[in-house]
């Protein structure tokens, strides 16, 4: 599910073995905090099957209850509706707890075929805001962005009856990775089709704030 071509592009899968749908995800090994995440996508990102989901994004799996995952989001997907007109969504965690928490997400109204072919997606995290930019080709032509500050309210994430700590901007913690997954969305056993999809990454870049 997971491979590098000899262009040095980056696969990941959804696909089919001995019966059973398999998807994939990847972490950096070094632990990453504030600055400039970015990559280059060479796919067809706007006609994903509607019960697959594309994550660009940051994690911490230590810090749940101080900093909610330190958690921001670039996804692609319909969640499971074909007809959905917005492919592209950011999101800021805690993003919800019995109810969205409207400020901290935007979906894009852009054309989902803008996505299709080369696009790249940044984000910038500081200690103060958030930044998103989506951009067709290599940063050649700015489609859509998304703003996130410390003027909004903090928020509280659930988790299994846990809760965290209230947060605004997150914060990075000692384990915080970026990561790419591509998998299937919520209890749906299989992509919606039946075919196998495919994402390809042409370069990831980190630069430190």
């Amino acid at each position: 599910n997971v491979w590098v071509d000899w262009l040095g592009h980056l696969h990941l899968k959804v696909n089919e073995q001995d019966g059973k749908w398999s998807c994939a995800e990847i972490y950096s090994k070094e632990k990453l905090g504030y600055g400039r995440y970015k990559i280059v996508v060479d796919s067809q990102l706007g006609d994903l099957d509607p019960n697959l989901v594309f994550g660009f994004f940051t994690w911490n799996p230590e810090d749940f209850k101080s900093l909610a995952n330190s958690e921001i989001d670039i996804e692609f997907s319909r969640w499971g509706y074909p007809l959905a007109p917005r492919v592209l969504h950011y999101s800021v965690h805690p993003v919800s707890l019995q109810k969205l928490f409207l400020e901290r997400f935007q979906s894009s109204n852009s054309n989902p075929k803008n996505w299709n072919g080369l696009s790249s997606h940044i984000i910038e995290w500081r200690d103060t805001s958030i930044s998103f930019y989506s951009y067709r080709g290599d940063e050649e032509e700015l489609l859509e962005e998304f703003h996130f500050s410390n003027v909004n309210p903090p928020r509280v994430k659930g988790k299994q009856g846990e809760f965290s700590d209230p947060v605004t901007i997150p914060q990075p913690g000692d384990h915080t990775q970026a990561r790419l997954n591509f998998w299937i969305f919520g209890d749906n056993e299989s992509p919606l089709y039946g075919a196998d999809g495919e994402v390809i990454i042409r370069s990831f870049s980190y630069e430190a704030y």
